[in-house]
């Protein structure tokens, strides 16, 4: 299992890039290219703002490729470009979407803006379920709550959230049980993988999580968010 309770929020969108430059993990000019690259990111987040009406949240570069793997073999890896994970630093459990450094490096422009939005609707139904405590019943006695947060779980619906209806189909287009894009694939495989840079290896197991009940009653998610949620839900049920 991956161990989510102990591992530091980044300061920055960037701070762990460098931080791998300067333990000699990435070369200065691959950082550099991130860097120049950031803008698509941040046009991305800008646009799934306008579409939603609803603070993007924090977000930041891992400097390697995750993988799920269930063997040895490069053929048997399954990529995860970008995820959205619990994290608790600090001030509490926050919710952050992690972008991988290949996805910034070799991804086109509407493949990273679809990722944000994708990543954008995990994190809508984190809020979601946190603030209903859905899905917790024997785990509240124990004051343990478990959550799946690799692709295959529950997203929140693009339809309902999202005003921008190109911004719809570009989810839907490049989402198909994973991200659909084959080019950027063939590209990671070259000129990362190949290259040997860095990867960090998950099993299948570690795509479940594990907080204290005690974190998510006190963590203070974005107030308009469940505002929005509220709403939408009432709507959606019928409700007046």
């Amino acid at each position: 299992m991956i161990k989510i309770l102990n591992q530091q929020p980044p300061s920055t969108p960037l701070s762990k890039v460098e931080r791998a430059e300067s333990l000699g993990l990435l070369r200065l000019s691959i950082v550099n290219r991130i860097k120049r690259r950031m803008k698509y990111v941040e046009e991305g987040v800008a646009r799934v703002e306008r579409a939603s009406g609803i603070t993007y949240p924090k977000y930041y570069i891992e400097p390697a490729l995750p993988v799920v793997s269930s063997g040895v073999e490069i053929e048997e890896l399954g990529i995860l470009y970008a995820r959205t994970i619990p994290l608790i630093g600090e001030g509490g459990l926050e919710i952050y979407v992690e972008l991988s450094a290949p996805l910034i490096l070799h991804a086109i422009r509407t493949t990273i803006h679809a990722v944000l939005a994708h990543e954008f609707l995990h994190y809508v139904e984190f809020v979601r379920k946190f603030t209903r405590l859905e899905t917790i019943s024997d785990e509240l006695a124990s004051t343990i709550f478990e959550s799946r947060y690799f692709d295959s779980s529950k997203l929140y619906d693009a339809k309902m959230l999202f005003k921008d209806k190109a911004l719809i189909k570009l989810i839907e287009r490049r989402f198909s049980n994973g991200l659909v894009d084959e080019k950027l694939n063939q590209k990671v495989a070259k000129m990362w993988i190949r290259k040997r840079l860095p990867i960090v290896k998950l099993s299948p197991e570690s795509s479940v999580i594990k907080l204290p009940i005690s974190f998510i009653l006190n963590a203070k998610f974005d107030p308009l968010l469940i505002s929005k949620l509220n709403e939408w839900e009432r709507q959606n049920s019928g409700v007046p």
